[in-house]
């Protein structure tokens, strides 16, 4: 009777354990906190999520300093909300998209509410164009 309990406990620890490990590492992937460049804007534009606000950063020479120092002020408030991020632009303006997330959460589409692409970021130090 105890091996057929040892065998059981093995098997369900297996088991639920499988099922885990692959949501964590999907929604590890999938996250929009961090550094983000544009495409379109890469050496110019930045965003940076963190908790609930983005900050936008702005470089005259692609080299851009660290959030606390080089954002300009008065960050945007986002929050995700089912599949969608909304961001907060201001005086009553919402940026409300889709994420779609591709490579490994290295790169994110933003989609419209037809599917249309509105932006592409990818993670700062992820080489897009490979």
């Amino acid at each position: 009777m105890k091996k057929l309990y040892l065998i059981f406990l093995v098997a369900m620890t297996f088991v639920s354990c499988n099922n885990d490990d692959n949501s964590n590492n999907e929604q590890a992937y999938n996250s929009i906190i961090g550094r983000w460049h544009i495409v379109g804007f890469e050496q110019n534009t930045m965003w940076d999520f963190k908790n609930n606000l983005k900050y936008t950063i702005y470089s005259n020479n692609g080299v851009f300093g660290p959030t606390e120092s080089s954002a300009i002020p008065n960050p945007n408030p986002w929050y995700i909300e089912n599949e969608a991020i909304i961001i907060d632009l201001h005086f009553g303006n919402t940026l409300n998209r889709t994420l779609n997330f591709s490579r490994n959460g290295n790169v994110v589409k933003f989609m419209d509410a037809n599917g249309d692409v509105s932006h592409i970021l990818y993670r700062e130090g992820y080489n897009y164009t490979n």
